[in-house]
């Protein structure tokens, strides 16, 4: 009886073997998917909450997802309004009836349709469905024109407030239409708006102090926009799957001083707040590179203090809405894997404990508070973080000359020193009088000797 059992055992254990290596014979990858406009993933509905406030159009619905909400009426209703304004010319009737058919054609409806989530896009017809990338397109064009004084009259079918919520509501995830779209619209009126484009994207950037500037007279910044389109038909056309997908590439252009470190996950830093790192001589400056992956750590001549560099950011009511859905695409998109974003605002979470951290980046000229309370602001960054987690090879060679540099015993005893004398007026004037006199004891000393 006993070989018996044994002989059962071996067997089922030789079962289970054969399972589980035909299990991993047969493994396949999982498909790839043409999917380039998602939807918010569960992951960060989860840890933030608040869909409706963050994740969904106020005014106005681009693309299928959010097709049809009774609540965006109004300005759907405009759409057909403002594409006759844009193609206001008798000669662009031609021009609009041949779009049409191309965006139209079996193939070009398909490629579209894929870059949504599969099934997404069922419930419209290719009619429905071509009618409304073409709504869209000319309606985000003819926006972007208005504003910047592009189009003649005041477009008064809309209202200011209007204008404001427009402008966040293009910048949402699940509110976008490809690229390729606007870039056929602007090829029917045969346009070359990059300068339009590129202040669009530059007022959007999260840091609005002389962004203009920066952008108009050739930044790095500029660059990245101009580098990155293409030549089409003797017209310039943008790259890019989307206008959420531009303002990242933007805001996240590569830095060769962290390129080398990028995939470096070596000592996980342990981070002080801000005003912890001024204690031991480490101040701050905004970056003149407009790229969320810039952050500079650099001591000054005479080591004894330094100095680190971050990209400044403006905060105000439209930053938490388009800084989630910045960080909900690097949770979904296949080129955002360094998830700069997330990096970046978590890094800034960690510098930032109470209000005084932030009023001394706002001191620095890294932060424009324009919420009007510094506790805003700490409250936001940490909101905004929870349950986010950050890539922890971004910034690794900054962080890790901060640590040396915060960990040096020299410079933690002369900051303790300057601190406790040269920063409390009464006890800096003790100082200097005691050295008075010692310096004024030694020579009398020497004139007494030398006689």
């Amino acid at each position: 009886m006993a070989k018996h059992d044994e002989i059962n055992a071996s067997s089922i254990e030789n079962q289970e073997e054969a399972w589980v290596i035909d299990l991993i014979e047969k493994a396949m990858p999982p498909p790839s998917s043409s999917t380039r406009i998602h939807r918010v993933p569960e992951s960060v509905l989860r840890e933030m909450g608040d869909y409706e406030k963050y994740y969904v159009p106020k005014v106005v619905s681009i693309g299928p997802y959010h097709y049809g909400n009774p609540k965006l009426q109004s300005i759907e209703k405009l759409k057909p309004v403002f594409t006759k304004e844009l193609l206001s010319r008798s000669e662009h009737n031609e021009r609009l009836s041949s779009l049409y058919k191309y965006l139209g054609a079996a193939n070009m409806v398909k490629e579209l349709r894929g870059f949504y989530e599969e099934k997404s896009t069922d419930h419209l017809s290719d009619k429905e469905f071509t009618t409304m990338m073409l709504m869209d397109g000319c309606f985000i064009l003819y926006y972007i024109l208005f504003i910047y004084g592009e189009k003649p009259g005041s477009c008064r079918e809309l209202r200011s407030h209007q204008i404001v919520l427009i402008n966040r509501d293009l910048f949402l995830l699940e509110n976008q239409i490809p690229f390729k779209v606007l870039n056929n619209v602007m090829d029917l009126m045969k346009l070359d708006r990059r300068d339009k484009f590129l202040l669009f994207f530059a007022d959007n950037i999260l840091s609005r102090r002389q962004i203009r500037g920066w952008f108009l007279f050739g930044s790095s910044s500029t660059q990245t926009y101009q580098n990155s389109g293409r030549e089409s038909h003797g017209s310039y056309e943008f790259v890019g799957d989307h206008l959420l997908h531009r303002l990242h590439t933007g805001l996240t252009e590569p830095s060769p001083m962290n390129e080398s470190h990028r995939n470096s996950y070596g000592h996980k830093n342990t981070f002080h707040n801000v005003r912890e790192l001024e204690y031991v001589g480490i101040h701050f400056r905004p970056s003149s590179v407009m790229s969320l992956a810039h952050v500079e750590f650099a001591r000054r001549w005479w080591r004894l203090s330094a100095y680190v560099k971050l990209p400044p950011i403006t905060v105000d009511d439209s930053t938490k809405p388009m800084l989630l859905n910045l960080i909900a695409y690097e949770m979904c998109a296949e080129d955002a894997h360094d998830a700069w974003v997330t990096s970046y605002i978590c890094l800034l979470n960690s510098l930032i404990d109470h209000p005084e951290d932030v009023k001394a980046l706002r001191k620095a000229g890294v932060l424009d508070n324009s919420l009007g309370n510094d506790q805003e602001v700490a409250t936001l960054f940490k909101e905004i973080c929870t349950g986010l987690v950050p890539n922890n090879a971004t910034y690794s060679k900054a962080k890790d000359l901060i640590r040396r540099h915060y960990e040096s015993l020299g410079n933690t005893s002369l900051c303790e020193l300057r601190h406790e004398y040269i920063t409390n007026p009464m006890a800096f004037i003790t100082v200097l009088a005691l050295f008075l006199t010692v310096v004024q004891t030694f020579f009398a000393i020497w004139s007494i000797k030398g006689k």
